[in-house]
């Protein structure tokens, strides 16, 4: 190689760290709505929405959207708390009631639910899901690990298989998407659960969906009054988050 072809490479090479090192440093923003779900984005750039929701017998979808909660900041700005209900669709007027809180990491989102059932009812699902764009990820890689066994290497698909959505299933207490990217996503887990990777174009939704279930049952589980669930995760980001107020 020559001298002139060398320092071309590394003009090159120093170019494409200073663009890394640009997007690494632009500051990200988490939006959470009155409900307490949470949107993150780069300037208009949709990246994520983590969501508490469920489903009702037939599958009825409950979104965070339609419930209804109080937030109130947590001490020295650490980030916010959600108190909430959560109508079902499907039970009789069953409800699921909700404490989430929210801190503020520096390239992340620390999230905590504490659930309970104000009613007795059956339900198909009961979850917290990290919604990605098609627009953003489809055509990223997915690498899922857990303490035992080796990471699990899938693909976000380009183009919508026709009759499939389910993309991936498996334990996992780590899930990586579109690592060492700008759009780079972090999931972890206290500890190894069940995790369901999902395309939901099939339903005219353009997201994948990451989802984290309590409940994920075909034909149903009843619970009752006063039962209770706890779900957990953190979400980090390729560059640093602001968690914005109300």
């Amino acid at each position: 190689m020559s001298t002139q072809q060398g320092c071309r490479v590394a003009l090159m090479a120093l170019a494409t760290v200073l663009a890394g090192a640009a997007w690494a440093q632009e500051t990200l923003t988490a939006k959470p709505d009155p409900s307490g779900l949470v949107r993150v984005s780069r300037g208009d750039v949709e990246l994520a929405v983590i969501e508490f929701n469920a489903h009702g017998p037939g599958w009825q979808h409950a979104p965070q959207t339609t419930a209804t909660a109080e937030a109130t900041d947590l001490p020295a700005q650490a980030g916010l708390r959600f108190v909430g209900s959560l109508p079902v669709p499907n039970t009789d007027g069953g409800v699921i009631r909700y404490t989430e809180t929210v801190r503020s990491l520096a390239q992340g989102l620390q999230c905590e639910y504490d659930v309970s059932m104000d009613t007795a009812m059956k339900l198909n699902g009961l979850q917290v899901s990290v919604n990605l764009p098609v627009a953003q990820y489809a055509g990223r890689e997915v690498l899922a690990s857990a303490p035992r066994g080796e990471p699990q290497l899938s693909g976000l698909p380009q183009e919508q298989q026709e009759g499939t959505f389910q993309v991936w299933s498996g334990q996992a207490a780590r899930i990586e998407v579109a690592q060492g990217t700008e759009i780079a996503v972090i999931i972890e887990l206290r500890a190894s659960t069940d995790v369901i990777i999902q395309d939901l174009r099939q339903w005219d939704n353009q997201v994948f969906e990451i989802r984290l279930p309590a409940i994920m049952e075909g034909e149903g589980r009843e619970v009752a009054a006063g039962d209770r669930f706890h779900l957990d995760l953190t979400v980090s980001f390729a560059a640093p988050v602001t968690l914005a107020g109300l």
